[in-house]
C-alpha cells in the first residue's frame, strides 16, 4: 500500500480508515458503484489504486459483459467484484491466506453476488489448485465454461506474473480469445517469450497494467 504523503486527491476518497482495524475500499463503476469493501489491515494486501481501475475496466468495455472471470492472488476480491459490478457472469476467486478468503466472503455478502462467485483457498501457482479450478469448468450444468477473463495481481517483485501466465498457458483453463490482465512493478517490463498477444502495456506510477489476449 502506497505511503500516506505519496497518495494521490483520489486515492484519499478510495480508501477509509474503520475503526475495527480493517481499512475499507470502494468499487469505482458499474452496479455496486460506491460500495465499501473490507480490507485487511495487513501490508501484504495491496488493492488496485482507483484511478488505475477506472483507466483498467475502460480498456477492457465489452470484454467484461457476461465473462467468465478469473481472479488469482485476489487479495479483497477487489478487481473480481469490480468484474461483476460491471457485468462479468461468474467470478472464481483464488488467494493462499486466510484473511484474504475471509474478506473476500465479506465482500461477496456485501455485494449480494454468492450465486455469481466461487471462492477457493489455495496457492494460485500449485497444480492442485489449478486441477480444482479446472474440476470446476468441467462440472457446471452448462457443461464446460473455460475463462474468458483472468486477472493477475500478485506481490510485487517475486515475479509471479511470468509464473502465472507459464501455468495458464500450459492449462486448459483460458477460452479462445481470453483477456490476461496483470498488474506488477512498474519497473519490470512483460515478458517477451509471452505465448499470447500482447493488446497494452501501461505504466502508472509505480504500477505497470499488461493486457494479453489468448489466440482466437
Amino acid at each position: 500500500m502506497p505511503k500516506r504523503n505519496q497518495r494521490s486527491r483520489q486515492t484519499k476518497t478510495t480508501f477509509n480508515r474503520h475503526f475495527t482495524g480493517e481499512e475499507l475500499v470502494r468499487i469505482s463503476g458499474g452496479l455496486f458503484r460506491g460500495r465499501l469493501l473490507h480490507l485487511p489491515n495487513d501490508g501484504w494486501i495491496r488493492p488496485t489504486m482507483g484511478r488505475v481501475r477506472e483507466s483498467l475496466f475502460s480498456m477492457l468495455a465489452r470484454h467484461v459483459i457476461g465473462a467468465t472471470s478469473l481472479d488469482l492472488f485476489a487479495g479483497c476480491g477487489l478487481l473480481g467484484l469490480e468484474a461483476l459490478s460491471r457485468g462479468a457472469q461468474t467470478t472464481f476467486f483464488v488467494d493462499i491466506e486466510r484473511k484474504a478468503v475471509q474478506s473476500i466472503e465479506k465482500n461477496v455478502t456485501l455485494c449480494g453476488v454468492h450465486g455469481h462467485s466461487v471462492i477457493l483457498q489455495g496457492d494460485a501457482l500449485h497444480p492442485h489448485t489449478l486441477d480444482q479450478i479446472t474440476a470446476w469448468t468441467t462440472q457446471r450444468a452448462d457443461g464446460h465454461q473455460p475463462f474468458n477473463l483472468v486477472f493477475l495481481d500478485p506481490p510485487y517483485r517475486r515475479g509471479l506474473v511470468t509464473s502465472a501466465v507459464q501455468r495458464l498457458a500450459q492449462s486448459t483453463l483460458l477460452a479462445p480469445g481470453a483477456i490476461i490482465v496483470a498488474e506488477q512493478e512498474a519497473e519490470t517490463e512483460p515478458e517477451a517469450s509471452s505465448p499470447w498477444q500482447l493488446l497494452q502495456n501501461r505504466r502508472y506510477g509505480d504500477t505497470r497494467i499488461i493486457f494479453w489476449q489468448t489466440p482466437p
